[in-house]
């Protein structure tokens, strides 16, 4: 049960403000099984790893009525990495403070990328465990070789792929089904624009039927030259593979990259199941002259029926890598069903299964492990995580 919780520092105030004014903890631990198996040479890897159905996290949220409709909203929220612990930073997962009313809502700090919502939202899996849809690795791949740096001090490609940090956030209020968002990344950098970002998002909810498309676009990478020494290797892009060599950088001095985001979703709710899809385009391009140097194709089908006192998940995924003119385009696809048995309304146990196959010199492995599994060019990957969530 979420537990909601009076500030101290509200005691010295009326008791009509503490009536108006609350605090709420929350929180996930998700832990489960898993295996990963690889082709021939590949590494594989088997124990227990962390958010495979939901992401771990603690998190506060709290509101205030400042009346006339109008309120004051917060969140902070962080990764708890349950197994194997690691380290985070308080507020990794989004932190912002903001006012809401008639007029909709804006939040200011670390926000969502609103392109990150237009795949989630209509992702079987989400980004968790095995079958973890491919729109979220192919922007973190992307991201890694754009190197954005809006994200500091998280250096991660994925956290970069999902939040925006000195953002300012607006969302309308829902007219007629639809509701917009909009969203700005300052910079805050005294002599260049990197990691300046721009995004909007589109949402379409009535009944049984939701759908949205977002663009989103980040300003000025890392230095491309990060990439040219050979060490800089991405497990989608090959065991040959440093990313520099793949896309013939060689020589191209202190140029940096910018990053742009095309995602789309809808679902239908049929009741008996809710049927679902997404589709992106994550583009790197230099930013003295536009010049693409990689771009990631992905698209997703799933569904989700309940069956019995849970959930039946299944979805089929698909990965298309465009590095260089002459270098035939990596791909890879993926299939997976999964079953959530829920035990109760906060605790739930959950199965997947997922079958990976590449093409065209592709390597990639199935997700779902801090440690490190590789795969070999053309190989199969195959996977399970058995698991427990409990929501408190």
């Amino acid at each position: 049960m979420k537990k909601t919780l009076i500030a101290l520092a509200a005691l010295a105030s009326t008791g009509a403000a503490m009536a108006q004014s609350s605090v709420t903890l929350y929180g996930v631990v998700d832990v489960g099984f898993t295996s990963v198996n690889n082709s021939g040479a590949g590494i594989d890897n088997t124990g227990l790893s962390a958010s495979n159905m939901t992401t771990s996290r603690l998190g506060f949220r709290g509101t205030e009525d400042l009346g006339g409709g109008l309120k004051a909203n917060f969140q902070v929220d962080t990764r708890l990495s349950s197994d194997p612990p690691q380290g985070s930073f308080l507020g990794d997962r989004g932190a912002w403070v903001g006012l809401s009313g008639g007029f909709g809502e804006v939040r200011l700090g670390r926000e969502y990328n609103p392109a990150f919502w237009a795949g989630f939202l209509y992702s079987a899996f989400g980004t968790g465990g095995v079958g973890n849809g491919v729109g979220f690795a192919s922007r973190a791949l992307a991201f890694a070789v754009t190197g954005q740096g809006n994200t500091s001090p998280f250096a991660t490609a994925s956290q970069n792929a999902i939040w925006n940090n000195n953002s300012i956030t607006y969302s309308t209020p829902r007219i007629a089904g639809f509701q917009g968002h909009a969203q700005v990344g300052f910079d805050e950098e005294p002599t260049t624009s990197a990691g300046k970002s721009a995004a909007v998002r589109l949402n379409y909810t009535q009944g049984p039927l939701a759908a949205e498309v977002a663009y989103s676009k980040i300003k000025g990478g890392a230095d491309l030259t990060t990439f040219n020494n050979g060490n800089n290797a991405s497990n989608a892009l090959g065991a040959a593979g440093a990313i520099g060599a793949l896309r013939g950088l060689t020589g191209i001095g202190t140029t940096s990259a910018d990053h742009k985001s095309v995602v789309g979703g809808a679902s239908y709710d049929f009741g008996v199941v809710k049927l679902m899809g997404n589709f992106g385009q994550e583009t790197g391009s230099i930013t003295a002259t536009g010049a693409t140097v990689i771009k990631v194709k992905t698209y997703e089908i799933g569904a989700v029926a309940p069956v019995g006192p849970g959930r039946l998940r299944a979805s089929y995924n698909s990965s298309e890598i465009d590095l260089t003119a002459s270098d035939p385009d990596r791909k890879y696809s993926k299939f997976a069903i999964g079953y959530i048995y829920d035990m109760s309304k906060r605790t739930a146990l959950y199965v997947t299964v997922a079958s990976l196959k590449n093409k065209n010199n592709s390597t990639t492995s199935l997700g779902g492990f801090a440690a490190t599994t590789t795969n070999v060019a053309n190989g199969r990957s195959t996977g399970y995580n058995v698991g427990i969530s409990h929501v408190f």
